[in-house]
């Protein structure tokens, strides 16, 4: 009997650690160069390589940034100025690696309508097996699909420790988009030897209430993921409440969710409430990434996207939050 009580006890510890319960606070922010002054602009993806101790910058246009002396947020803003990016012809939207094994991966958005500076009105998730990528090497985790909705591709990714993948629309897969359908699909990629087995599907309830004044941002939005472990996430819901009668400002929360069977449920509040959370305005924000701590208390590293433009007067926020 007492075996037995122990044993159940253990089980029960190792759920708990599993599924803990994670809430941040501001800890700092600072604020890039308007354009067109500097290079950091549009930035969509960012992610963080221990190994090599490197900050990885991806924007929405194409271009690539490595940085490999940052200490603090505000260091961004020394390079913003001289950094030179490599460019390429992928729309970045998220881009993550696979710390393990140097795995390379990124999801890409397209234009809804072909435009003069790109043709192309897909969205996908790629990956090479190692970076810098060779060029021949490359391989679809989701194979280009159209847009099921105008600005609403794919938009987020997460790795977890053990190499698996999760992706997640911006606002549903086709059939999944519009309001009064408010559960959506992420997929979860089980990594193998070489590739990934077939994806398996997990429901999940977006918040299609916050910008109910606009024709596009109705439908909510997932703009980044993040994985806490293997069976929790952080999910960013964002949508801009403009239209008639909108206050014309971004609305976010951040969510922890955890695999309750086939379904990733929500804490019952938000991991944090950036409207609530932050003395000042939130602006787009598109992607985040582990920042590197040594406190034992983690921290997160969240980026904004400055969008197209040189008349919208917005700046690339970066902000830190730290772990209650």
């Amino acid at each position: 009997m007492k075996r037995v009580i122990l044993i159940t006890m253990i089980c029960f510890c190792c759920i708990q650690i599993q599924a803990q319960i994670l809430q941040f606070a501001f800890s700092d922010s600072t604020v890039l160069s308007m354009k067109p002054i500097g290079q950091l602009h549009g930035v969509s993806g960012i992610e963080y390589v221990p190994a090599k101790k490197q900050w990885h910058l991806a924007t929405d246009r194409g271009s690539y940034f490595i940085f490999d002396s940052i200490k603090t947020i505000r260091d961004f803003a020394k390079w913003d100025k001289v950094a030179m990016p490599k460019y390429t012809n992928y729309w970045f939207e998220s881009i993550r690696f696979d710390q393990a094994n140097g795995r390379f991966l990124y999801a890409v958005e397209n234009d809804f309508v072909p435009i003069w500076e790109n043709r192309d009105t897909t969205s996908y998730v790629s990956y090479f097996d190692s970076y810098p990528p060779e060029l021949n090497n490359m391989k679809y985790l989701v194979a280009p699909i159209p847009l099921p909705a105008d600005n609403k591709g794919i938009e987020s990714m997460a790795v977890t420790g053990g190499g698996n993948v999760w992706v997640a629309p911006e606002a549903g897969w086709a059939g999944e988009t519009e309001v009064g359908q408010d559960t959506i699909h992420f997929l979860k990629f089980i990594k193998t030897d070489s590739s990934y087995q077939q994806p398996v599907p997990f429901s999940y309830v977006i918040d299609r209430s916050g910008c109910p004044n606009s024709d596009i941002e109705k439908r909510g939005g997932i703009s980044e993921i993040l994985s806490v472990n293997e069976n929790q996430l952080l999910v960013l819901e964002r949508c801009f409440d403009n239209g008639d009668g909108g206050t014309n400002k971004i609305k976010a929360k951040l969510w922890q969710v955890t695999v309750n069977g086939s379904h990733l449920k929500k804490d019952t509040e938000p991991a944090f409430d950036f409207n609530k959370g932050l003395s000042f305005q939130p602006d787009n924000l598109e992607g985040m990434a582990w920042w590197p701590s040594d406190n034992g208390k983690r921290k997160l590293l969240v980026v904004t996207d400055d969008n197209p433009g040189l008349k919208n007067k917005q700046r690339t926020q970066l902000i830190l939050l730290e772990e209650k």
